[in-house]
């Protein structure tokens, strides 16, 4: 892709703002309803409002950083190539379109993209398809990261990076797609021409309630009183209606546990057709030593309890 600019991530903030102005290669497939973590509704508000999403890390995200030098080296041990960081943040300021990288290779006659994954098996069992070890598909919203990034870049090869479990490499060889480029830069330009003429996504509130609550409607005025109308009065009864059913609902499953348990007798793990049951006892508490001069007095001395966890077996 001709016309892009690119800027060197010297710190967080910047990147977080410059990434504000442009749809990233991690944000595009909200626009197809296939990124797990962000619908378009939400895109559409952070970018319209010019909202900067912090992107804290959790420790899975934290230990998936640390681990990419690794994976990365690996890779390139592995299939003999010499990679390097590509600490950029990439745009195009016509179709808006930005992304940043995990590195690129720079030993084959072209240079290439490399994105690295940090992937539990279970993740993996359930969102990558593995034909075979040579024909391995990885979730379509990394995929069209890739191909995102491809376009920025115009670079015409990418490998995704798999470390599934942190001891099995999976590889996924991706060639630039202009098909597909051209789909992802018609969605990203058409998403754009929706916030200029102030045209709203459809909302899913299954999907979009925390973010409308935490972001839409995280202010009120004292003393402002709404007299309900009647689709308010609708929502109000539908919703204590979910109420009563989530509380009978939460007895019925304490009642259904304690029946398990008392016919568990004093097992400590209960085998299934439907799943395993851990029942075990957890270790209980001597509580807080009052004074060293009051030996064996304990405050708030806690007892063990018994454990309740169901594993349901895969298919279920």
């Amino acid at each position: 892709m001709t016309n892009t600019i690119s800027y060197p991530i010297t710190d967080k903030q910047s990147w977080l703002e410059n990434r504000l102005l442009d749809v990233t290669s991690t944000e595009v497939s909200a626009l197809f309803d296939l990124n797990p973590y962000q619908t378009e509704f939400e895109l559409y508000h952070q970018k319209k409002d010019k909202v900067v999403v912090n992107i804290d890390d959790n420790p899975r995200m934290m230990w998936g950083r640390t681990l990419e030098d690794s994976i990365a080296t690996g890779f390139a041990k592995i299939y003999n190539m010499k990679v390097e960081q590509f600490d950029v943040y990439m745009r195009n300021p016509k179709t808006r379109m930005g992304s940043s990288f995990d590195y690129k290779i720079v030993s084959e006659k072209e240079p290439m993209i490399l994105e690295i994954k940090n992937v539990d098996s279970l993740a993996y069992r359930k969102n990558w398809i593995e034909h075979d070890e040579d024909n391995i598909e990885a979730p379509e919203h990394i995929m069209l990261q890739l191909q995102h990034q491809l376009e920025i870049t115009g670079y015409n090869v990418g490998y995704i990076v798999a470390l599934v479990g942190g001891n099995t490499m999976k590889v996924v060889r991706s060639e630039r797609d202009p098909e597909i480029g051209k789909l992802l830069t018609d969605k990203v330009q058409n998403f754009w021409e929706k916030i200029k003429l102030g045209v709203v996504p459809d909302i899913d509130y299954t999907k979009n309630a925390q973010f409308i609550m935490k972001n839409l409607c995280n202010q009120a005025d004292a003393g402002v009183v709404l007299e309900a109308d009647e689709d308010v009065d609708k929502l109000v009864d539908d919703y204590n209606a979910v109420n009563r059913e989530y509380y009978a609902l939460g007895k019925t499953k304490d009642a259904i546990k304690a029946q398990i348990l008392e016919l568990s007798q004093n097992a400590s793990k209960i085998v299934s057709h439907n799943g395993t049951i851990t029942c075990g006892m957890t270790k209980g508490s001597k509580g807080t030593l009052i004074t060293p001069e009051m030996v064996g007095t304990y405050l708030n001395p806690r007892k063990g309890y018994r454990q309740f966890r169901l594993t349901q077996p895969k298919g279920i």
